[in-house]
């Protein structure tokens, strides 16, 4: 009895002292460094963090340089650039601290048992994970290194028409992926454009495609795990009903977030211009006045005679009630398929259009064996 009492004491302690808002790189760096990961044959896995990628949000990012040492080798194997991604081990004082850390380190978790899920389905238009790992008390999940940028960076409210054409196209390989994704039963639940990268990098595989990163709240049960503005959700991409249930939420909310990011990849304009305006005027709650201007105040600007029926999807998606919108709504995998043979017919193709053809080949049983 005295020594669990004493081993309970202890291990609150260690937690306690563990928990600080801000982790300088150095930080992060002795723990990674005091607890490496033993492979097989006394192999070691090494990760030496390069610089911070992020300065704010839940988690705390850096680049990093991996490696695989062997016993009695000094070569570095495997050596590669990659994203380590931690948990902040942090909650604001108050009431059970401990236990809304619990709820934290849970999500975290929950999150790399997703990234494991989806690295076995072999779905491809996402950051693929590399695995996670706890140092010390710190959870951490390591990712690839996309060269590029996030989908924010794109936006622009002068688009040609030439220019319309292979955007059109990474929308459907995007929807594509979405649709792969809900095949799973994976729901991401915040797709925004800052989850959204665009690789530009001629050696990578998905050079020139639309990725999503940062699976946080795919399939979280209700927990005390925040967004920047401190609840569950992100305005202006968010589905209403993100707002007024924080459990059961179906494939419906990427529906209505990917309608949202279609419109603005196409227009450099949200759909509902003012959220962000009402939200932070109603002193960052999700008000009356706020769920109405969802249902009645969407402002859909895409036109193009070449694809008319975007603006009817774009309509369609971010219809206000869910189950309206799902009767409503086209499926993703039909709109990735339908955009494809658009841009197609217009003579162009790219490594979207040519994966999205080369995968319904597949299904169709098409391709040589």
């Amino acid at each position: 009895m005295i020594e669990n009492r004493f081993a309970e004491f202890f291990d609150r302690l260690s937690r306690k002292l563990a928990v600080r808002e801000h982790y300088t790189l150095d930080d992060y760096q002795w723990w990674l460094d005091h607890n490496p990961v033993y492979l097989h044959s006394g192999a070691v896995e090494r990760i030496q963090l390069l610089d911070r990628l992020t300065l704010d949000g839940t988690n705390d990012l850096f680049r990093a340089s991996y490696w695989i040492e062997r016993p009695g080798d000094d070569e570095r194997h495997g050596e590669r650039n990659i994203v380590v991604k931690f948990c902040k081990y942090y909650v604001p004082p108050g009431s059970n601290r401990l236990h809304r850390l619990n709820m934290i380190i849970s999500s975290f978790e929950d999150e790399i048992r997703i990234n494991n899920l989806i690295r076995a389905t072999n779905v491809e238009g996402v950051v693929q994970s590399l695995g996670g790992g706890i140092a010390g008390r710190l959870p951490y999940l390591k990712m690839e290194l996309i060269k590029g940028c996030s989908l924010d960076k794109m936006f622009k409210t002068e688009i040609s028409k030439d220019e319309i054409i292979p955007r059109v196209a990474q929308i459907a390989y995007l929807a594509n992926t979405i649709s792969q994704l809900h095949y799973y039963q994976i729901v991401h639940k915040d797709l925004k454009p800052k989850n959204l990268l665009l690789c530009q990098d001629p050696t990578h595989i998905n050079n020139h495609k639309i990725l999503i990163c940062d699976f946080g709240y795919a399939q979280a049960k209700l927990r005390e795990s925040v967004t920047e503005y401190g609840g569950q959700m992100t305005p202006a991409y968010s589905a209403p009903e993100q707002a007024v249930m924080g459990e059961n939420l179906s494939s419906s909310v990427d529906y209505f977030s990917f309608g949202i990011i279609m419109h603005e990849f196409l227009t450099g304009k949200n759909p509902f211009p003012d959220t962000i305006k009402i939200f932070t005027e109603d002193h960052y709650h999700i008000t009356e006045r706020y769920l109405e201007y969802l249902r009645t105040g969407r402002q859909n600007t895409f036109f193009d005679d070449r694809f008319p029926e975007i603006h009817d999807w774009i309509d369609q998606l971010t219809t206000f009630d869910s189950i309206e919108r799902m009767q409503k709504s086209e499926n993703l995998f039909n709109i990735a398929h339908k955009l494809r043979e658009r841009v197609n017919a217009l003579g162009y193709r790219d490594v979207n259009t040519d994966f999205l053809w080369n995968q319904l080949r597949e299904y169709r049983g098409e391709t040589k064996r």
